[in-house]
C-alpha cells in the first residue's frame, strides 16, 4: 500500500514544487521591478533637489575619459 501511496503523491509533489518556483521567480521579478524603480526615483530627485537640472561634474569626466 506504501508503494501506491508514493506513487499518486509524486506527481502532486511535482507539481506543488513548481508552483512554489513559480511564486518565487515572479516574486524576484516584481521585487527587481521595483528596486529599479526606487533606484530611478532616488536619482530622479537627487538630479532635480540637488543638482538642479544640471548635469553632474563627474559625467564631463566619464565621457572625456570614454572617449
Amino acid at each position: 500500500m506504501s508503494d501506491n501511496l508514493t506513487v499518486s503523491i509524486d506527481p502532486l509533489l511535482q507539481e506543488v514544487r513548481q508552483l512554489i518556483d513559480n511564486a518565487k521567480h515572479r516574486a524576484a521579478i516584481a521585487i527587481n521591478a521595483e528596486i529599479t524603480l526606487l533606484y530611478w526615483q532616488v536619482g530622479n530627485r537627487i538630479q532635480t533637489e540637488v543638482l538642479q537640472e544640471r548635469r553632474a561634474e563627474y559625467g564631463k569626466q566619464i565621457i572625456n575619459l570614454l572617449s
